[in-house]
């Protein structure tokens, strides 16, 4: 079996570091992070694949649209929630999701009627979520119940899960 190099070295000054003066501390190292990147460490970079400099742009949340309808929703939670309009179990529920889904809507629509958020007329629940804040009604859930929801967006999922539970979907603007 052949000797380890270290073995071999071992009894040498610098045990193969070089000058005396090297690994000292933090300086034989050729810089931190992504330093030399563009020089010494250029090849290195290339070979992992690493794109050097910044790319894109992000907008500033102030004026996306989707940062803006999510602070108007917690504006207008936090305003029902001082009327006395929603509990504590359900405001946060409401907050926690900034795009409702019909499977959320279907689970919290007895919860919004005793509130007074919500009508019942015979077995069709009537909500407008414009009053609660949101302005998308997406797909996701199961629908159980018959639900008559006015809304600024909805996707054709949910329409089609809502009618296809007895209900119907008014896009108001």
């Amino acid at each position: 079996m052949p000797k380890k190099r270290i073995k071999k070295i071992r009894g040498s000054r610098t045990c193969g570091g070089g000058s005396h003066k090297n690994r000292r501390g933090r300086g034989n190292r050729g810089g931190a992070g992504n330093a030399g990147s563009r020089k010494h460490k250029y090849i290195k970079t290339i070979i992992e694949g690493v794109e050097i400099g910044k790319h894109g742009f992000t907008r500033p949340e102030s004026i996306r649209s989707d940062f803006r309808l999510r602070k108007d929703l917690f504006e207008t939670l936090k305003e029902l929630r001082k009327e006395g309009k929603l509990d504590g179990y359900t405001y946060k529920y409401l907050k926690s999701r900034p795009e409702l889904n019909v499977g959320d809507l279907d689970e919290i629509i007895e919860r919004l009627k005793e509130l007074g958020l919500a009508e019942l007329e015979e077995d069709l629940f009537k909500i407008d979520l414009g009053n609660l804040g949101y302005y998308k009604l997406l797909g996701r859930g199961e629908v159980s119940k018959k639900i008559a929801v006015k809304v600024g967006f909805a996707t054709e999922t949910a329409r089609q899960k809502i009618e296809d539970a007895g209900g119907e979907v008014e896009i108001v603007e």
